[in-house]
């Protein structure tokens, strides 16, 4: 399955030198995330709607090549690791037209309720449970 995600560098992601800023590249991952959750009819809301939240645990990011204003960045997404209470995902970022590796990185995150206890997804959510299994 084809797991990337497309997006064009905007100028106010910017900094003073021209390129874009190490704090919009956590973002980057979290858009990522979100359309891969929805491509695959899972996403926060409908998880919300179960009474399952997602915190993010860790976020871990390699900066490789610098990209700026109008820059398109394909970040390829995958998941790393999952075992129902737990998820980390990988992203490997890279610029559409040189294809230079421009970041990798992976966020930690786990299941819980509403009141952020931990909770089983294929108890809870089985169908969600499956989904997950089958982006391993």
């Amino acid at each position: 399955m084809d797991n990337i995600f497309e997006r064009k560098i905007n100028y106010y992601e910017t900094d003073r030198m021209g390129i874009v800023h190490h704090s919009n590249y956590i973002r980057f991952m979290e858009e990522a995330r979100c359309y891969l959750l929805e491509k695959f009819d899972m996403s926060y809301s409908a998880f919300e709607e179960k009474g399952i939240m997602i915190p993010v645990l860790g976020v871990n990011c390699t900066f490789k090549h610098h990209v700026t204003f109008n820059d398109i960045i394909l970040i390829k997404l995958y998941v790393k690791e999952f075992n129902g209470v737990r998820l980390t995902m990988g992203y490997t970022a890279t610029e559409k037209n040189t294809g230079e590796v421009v970041f990798t990185g992976e966020t930690r995150h786990c299941f819980t309720d509403n009141n952020l206890k931990p909770i089983r997804l294929q108890k809870i959510a089985p169908d969600f449970y499956e989904k997950f299994n089958n982006l391993k």
